[in-house]
């Protein structure tokens, strides 16, 4: 079985900025109760996610008392956001304005020209929160139009003076064919086109899978709007069509093996719920490209960042004036191999913090990646145990932190671990890379821990951290269920990025500093500044081109977040 997912599946940009500022107001220490006036978005079980990290929906204004209260990304009727931003002037709750931006853009739209004497005519659902919204706009009167037969019943007099929007998720096609309908029986007429970007490119990328699969699969919440437009779109090419909810929704009969099948996903449909469908639809292929896939996913990222980790020392080594060798490449990316494969087996929270599809690919590969992890931590003391007693202990130390890292221990009546302490998994995982990266050569060689020293070690650990929070960060948007322990939840996102920011700055202050202030400067020192420069922006241009730019869809080259551990490498070749 062949599946092709949606380049677009999964939420939205608008949604996602809603989530976020949902996830970032429960983080809040002292903020008080978390509720949202009315469900936040269309799909239950980013509700439930939410629900478990104490949020509450609250049905009306008025049955908020205090804390603090979010506003929907389909926004909310004028006259309600006034009276809470009058609330808010009195200190009885804490509002965040979560509205989609791009739905805010129609509002906008309406407040220019209701005034001037223009009929709303809103083109949506009647009932949807969003299209209730814009009407509240509409101090002119307004019509909520649903379809075609609703916009020719329209009469005379509304249309002598018209303004046409949409609700942003409405379809394209009937967009056009509405309003061109309504623009030749009007007087004055004003045609907006508001659907946002993102809908029409889903939209426009459901016509091009559904002339080129066999089946199709449309994973989103039952009253969600646009997933009801992704499913109705396939309908129209005579493909047959399942709308689930989760996975376990799915009917499997119909399917031999040996069909493509394309995967569709809403704009409030979380991602980990697409991987669920992937993943249960892999399970029930055949092929050669299963095996590829199942080999991918288990190894992929593990064997970027291990391979990347060896670039990473020998560069590193190379910048300080270490000898080159290859064994502490090796010793760095074999124990960064097997603490990345080991770890997720050590969770005290089991396999299912990682979200159901990533957890069920770790207990049906729990033998192989076991059996790889160990092979290669032995592999990393094998090699140690040539450069002497010193450089076992420091492996095995650096191993036993990362094995016992989320272990609880019983000290009396309590239980305490390291993941406990909060902040811990960004910085100590930064840390214990670098020790093992810097701490093996400089005590095996006898150097001492000059400047040069103590700023790899500083470099090191903040492109380590700079991967750690990027990962945590991106978790957090799609939705998977993070450990107390990492700094989005323990910070917030803004502060994160400001303290990820501060860290490659200093990063690269320190080693721009050591590189053409020592004694004997390198005479190739302007090259090695370029090379330090382009490894400690990597991160943040990283951050901002992938995750921060609004942009709907994926996209279509996206490189490694570890490219920056690759670009250090080149240090070696200076």
């Amino acid at each position: 079985m062949k599946v092709i997912v949606a380049k677009t599946a999964g939420f939205c940009w608008g949604v996602r900025r809603a989530m976020d500022a949902v996830l970032e107001a429960s983080a809040r220490s002292g903020a008080g109760p978390v509720q949202t006036l009315g469900p936040l978005i269309h799909n239950p079980q980013a509700l439930e996610l939410i629900g478990r990290r104490g949020v509450a929906v609250a049905e009306t204004p008025e049955s908020v008392r205090s804390g603090t209260l979010v506003i929907r990304a389909h926004g909310i009727p004028i006259q309600q956001l006034r009276g809470l931003k009058d609330r808010q002037a009195r200190g009885e709750l804490t509002l965040v304005n979560a509205t989609c931006p791009e739905v805010a853009k129609v509002h906008a739209k309406i407040k220019k020209w209701s005034p001037k004497g223009y009929f709303t005519v809103i083109l949506g659902t009647h009932g949807h929160a969003e299209s209730v919204a814009h009407q509240s706009f509409a101090e002119h009167g307004s019509a909520i139009v649903a379809n075609m037969a609703e916009a020719l019943a329209l009469p005379e007099a509304q249309l002598e003076k018209v303004l046409v929007v949409a609700q942003t998720t409405f379809t394209t096609k009937d967009f056009q064919d509405i309003s061109d309908s309504i623009r030749a029986r009007a007087g004055a007429c004003i045609v907006e086109n508001t659907i946002c970007e993102d809908t029409w490119m889903r939209q426009e990328e459901a016509r091009e899978l559904a002339r080129t699969v066999d089946y199709v699969i449309v994973v989103g919440g039952r009253a969600s709007s646009n997933t009801k437009h992704l499913a109705e779109l396939a309908r129209h090419f005579g493909k047959p069509v399942q709308y689930v909810e989760t996975a376990a929704e799915m009917d499997l009969a119909p399917f031999a093996g040996t069909e493509t099948v394309g995967v569709m996903a809403g704009a409030s449909t979380p991602t980990w719920l697409v991987e669920e469908v992937v993943d249960l639809l892999e399970q029930h292929g055949h092929g050669p490209d299963k095996a590829k896939r199942v080999l991918n996913a288990a190894f992929g990222n593990p064997l970027k960042l291990s391979v990347g980790a060896a670039f990473l020392t020998l560069g590193i080594h190379a910048w300080t004036g270490l000898p080159l060798s290859w064994r502490y490449p090796f010793i760095t990316a074999a124990y960064a191999l097997a603490m990345y494969l080991l770890t997720p087996y050590l969770d005290p929270l089991g396999l299912g913090s990682k979200g159901p599809a990533r957890a069920r690919l770790l207990e049906r590969s729990r033998r192989v990646l076991v059996s790889v992890a160990l092979v290669s931590l032995l592999c990393a003391f094998g090699v140690a145990s040539t450069l002497g007693v010193g450089s076992i202990l420091v492996v095995f130390g650096a191993s036993l932190f990362g094995l016992v890292y989320k272990k609880r221990v019983k000290v009396g009546d309590h239980y305490l671990s390291l993941k406990a302490i909060p902040g811990s998994k960004d910085i100590l995982v930064a840390l214990a890379l670098a020790v093992v990266a810097m701490a093996l050569p400089l005590w095996h060689d006898g150097r001492a821990w000059g400047p040069r020293a103590w700023a790899a070690v500083l470099l090191v650990s903040a492109l380590v951290f700079a991967r750690t929070t990027i990962f945590n960060l991106r978790d957090m948007q799609n939705d998977q269920i993070l450990g107390k322990e990492t700094l989005p939840i323990l910070l917030g996102r803004r502060t994160t990025k400001i303290l990820l920011l501060a860290a490659l700055a200093a990063a690269l202050a320190a080693t721009l500093a050591v590189t053409w202030l020592t004694a004997h400067p390198s005479p190739h020192r302007v090259r090695v500044s370029l090379i330090l420069a382009a490894i400690t922006c990597y991160p943040a241009a990283y951050l901002w081109f992938f995750q921060e730019r609004f942009s709907a869809g994926k996209p279509k080259v996206e490189p490694w977040v570890e490219l920056s551990f690759y670009l250090a490498g080149l240090l070696a070749l200076v």
